[in-house]
């Protein structure tokens, strides 16, 4: 049995519905389904109705950007697992985050329509169909207005860091975006440590054990990036600090096509016990 406990929705970055995102599972062999938007749970409680219907088990999730401080282009995400959609805490944190994005969204048309690239509030709206904006939406827009030839150039030449219509996001702290998927019934765990981008395995594993000291629960030790021997370095290394471990291909659709649902690029394989061993960890959190 396939489990994938990292994916997109178009109610942020992916090109699926809910619906969509759920239904592919089932074709695809997936029986565990983790939905991980960007800042939002928004289309979480429909995935899981869905996945009710035609038997898939979908797990609420969530995925947020932290603000920590890393050399070059290194960032840190924090996935939320088995966190409760209807928890206030937490969806009084995701609508600041949500209008946050609004509001880069808006500065960054600015920014575009003074080098002669306009886009439409309106149409951005239109993509974003009740979800978290995000630079994918703008993107896919500057692609069929014919502005930009790529998606690459999108990022680097306009909306990256540098670029011409570049605006920072807002993030949250480590410790408190923890505690806030804590609150919220979930469990917290370290998304694709590759890229932290640290020079050298004990580097990055002193900083997760500095993550761990904060409250995470675990590491996204199989991912569609990591090769054979980070993934093998990171099983051992949670083995060794009693960290969970978990396993997702980030898959987004269309958006990024070589990664697959369930199969990350082809050779991706998450462990069913994985999931079992997660879902364990959490039914006993609760129950303390």
């Amino acid at each position: 049995m396939k489990i994938d406990l990292h994916t997109h929705t178009n109610r942020s970055d992916g090109t699926l519905s809910p619906g969509e995102l759920v239904g592919l599972a089932k074709a695809s062999g997936v029986s565990v389904l983790a939905v991980t938007d960007h800042d939002t749970i928004s289309g979480c409680e429909a995935a899981v109705r869905h996945g009710e219907k035609i038997g898939v088990n979908v797990i609420s999730g969530v995925e947020l950007s932290i603000a920590y401080s890393l050399s070059g282009n290194g960032h840190l995400h924090l996935l939320g697992l088995f966190i409760d959609p209807q928890n206030e805490a937490l969806n009084a944190a995701l609508t600041k985050l949500s209008e946050a994005r609004e509001e880069r969204g808006t500065e960054i048309l600015e920014k575009l329509a003074k080098i002669n690239m306009p886009v439409p509030k309106e149409e951005l709206k239109a993509v974003v169909n009740g979800g978290s904006v995000g630079r994918p939406h703008i993107v896919s827009l500057l692609l069929k207005k014919g502005y930009i030839r790529s998606a690459y150039q999108g990022y680097t030449q306009l909306l990256g860091k540098g670029g011409a219509a570049y605006v920072s996001k807002e993030k949250l702290e480590l410790e408190p975006a923890i505690n806030l998927i804590h609150r919220a019934g979930g469990l917290a765990i370290l998304a694709h440590p590759i890229s932290l981008m640290f020079a050298n395995y004990p580097r990055l594993g002193d900083e997760i054990l500095k993550f761990r000291e904060m409250g995470l629960d675990g590491v996204e030790v199989y991912y569609s990036s990591h090769d054979h021997y980070f993934t093998r370095w990171l099983f051992d290394f949670c083995r060794q600090y009693n960290l969970q471990m978990s396993g997702g291909s980030d898959f987004h659709g269309s958006v990024k096509p070589d990664i697959l649902l369930g199969r990350g690029r082809g050779n991706l394989r998450i462990p069913y016990q994985v999931y079992e061993a997660l879902e364990q960890y959490s039914r006993h959190k609760k129950s303390n």
